[in-house]
């Protein structure tokens, strides 16, 4: 599939080597667009209602002709729904998140919600600081061994079943909320998370 990458207002501290991969469509939202440019990645379009966006760097995207895309502060959604709501055919889509780190508690909480939220949601990837949280039913994940992870339930999940870690699962039904599988460790190279039904997010 192809590859979707957006850029967040808020700090952006992830150290993932982005320019390894290739993508077709790059997004900037406010000021999240100098994390782009910090990392030489050119924006293939920048929107927001650029309450945070520098002037001088604002001055930067227009004058590199970039595709700009204005909204009123006073609107029903966030520039970063409005950044997913403007990915053709998402669905088919690899979607990488990065900034949103470190912001008010409720934008925190708002951009994991407002992903789960989404059919798409197993395409989503946040590089979030040091780590990287997917959204997933059905995931294989390549680590060191000793490296401390967490599957949040987000739904009700049937037949959990997580193998390569410390504390392994045999299709067991967990409750959405549930604390049952934070905290736990690889022990093998490759830990493989699946259930029959639900959703749930990776941490790691």
């Amino acid at each position: 599939m192809n590859n979707v990458l957006i850029s967040l207002s808020g700090n952006c501290s992830t150290s993932y080597e982005l320019k390894e991969f290739t993508f077709d469509e790059i997004i900037g939202v406010d000021n999240g667009t100098a994390h782009l440019f910090d990392r030489s990645l050119i924006p293939s379009k920048v929107l927001g209602d650029f309450d945070s966006i520098t002037p001088d760097l604002l001055e930067k995207v227009e004058n590199m002709n970039i595709d700009l895309i204005s909204y009123e502060p006073n609107k029903d959604k966030t520039d970063f729904e409005l950044s997913l709501d403007s990915i053709n055919e998402p669905e088919e889509k690899n979607i990488f998140i990065i900034g949103g780190e470190e912001g008010e508690i409720d934008h925190l909480f708002s951009i994991f919600s407002l992903v789960v939220n989404y059919e798409f949601a197993t395409n989503v990837t946040w590089l979030y600081m040091d780590k990287t949280i997917v959204f997933r039913n059905d995931v294989s994940i390549f680590l060191n061994k000793g490296i401390k992870f967490s599957v949040v339930p987000i739904t009700n999940l049937k037949n959990l079943t997580i193998s390569g870690a410390k504390w392994n699962l045999n299709e067991e039904n967990i409750e959405a909320g549930s604390s049952k599988t934070l905290r736990n460790e690889s022990v093998e190279n490759q830990i493989v998370i699946s259930c029959n039904e639900g959703l749930f997010s990776v941490i790691y």
